[in-house]
């Protein structure tokens, strides 16, 4: 397969500079590509697809007439993600899920979203499956186990959170 009349568009495209010069993260992927024969690549795809399909890893769109399975949709050459961009990324996915720990564990404990009015009480109350077991929870000494492990550079002392919680969350 060749990149050689290959156009970048006016869009971002992450394997190449504008002019189809590989950017450096996709340099030996892009030299991989083109070192195969014409139909490898799709040959490829399609031999990944049938082993997908014979592991049942499928899914049914339901109402669809057809019912039938279907493999999650994949793309057989990977996104690059230069390390300085994935360090961005990591930074903010961890972020995300101390900050998500931080709720549910306010949620299930000191309640201060609630009492400072940023979420009605009643939400919560009627929260489905988090209303059961908040309720459970709430006549219940034990304190519930965090979903999400984060890392965190942050010292645990400058989190308002239970022990147990600023333990996990300063790995």
């Amino acid at each position: 397969m060749r990149f050689e009349h290959y156009q970048t568009g006016v869009f971002f495209d992450e394997m190449f500079e504008a002019g189809c010069e590989p950017r450096a993260a996709a340099r030996a992927l892009v030299q991989l590509i083109e070192a195969m024969t014409d139909g490898e690549l799709l040959r490829r795809q399609q031999s990944a697809e049938r082993v997908l399909l014979h592991m049942g890893i499928t899914f049914s769109v339901y109402g669809d007439v057809a019912g039938t399975e279907r493999i999650f949709p994949f793309d057989l050459v990977p996104r690059i993600v230069a390390a300085a961009e994935w360090n961005w990324i990591e930074q903010g996915l961890k972020q995300r899920i101390r900050a998500l720990n931080l709720f549910i564990d306010d949620i299930y404990h000191a309640q201060k979203i609630v009492k400072d009015g940023v979420i009605p009480a009643e939400i919560i109350r009627t929260a489905g499956r988090l209303g059961g077991s908040f309720r459970r929870r709430a006549r219940s000494p034990s304190k519930p186990r965090t979903r999400c492990n984060a890392p965190s550079t942050t010292a645990a002392g400058s989190v308002n959170a239970s022990p147990r919680f600023a333990a996990l969350i300063s790995r």
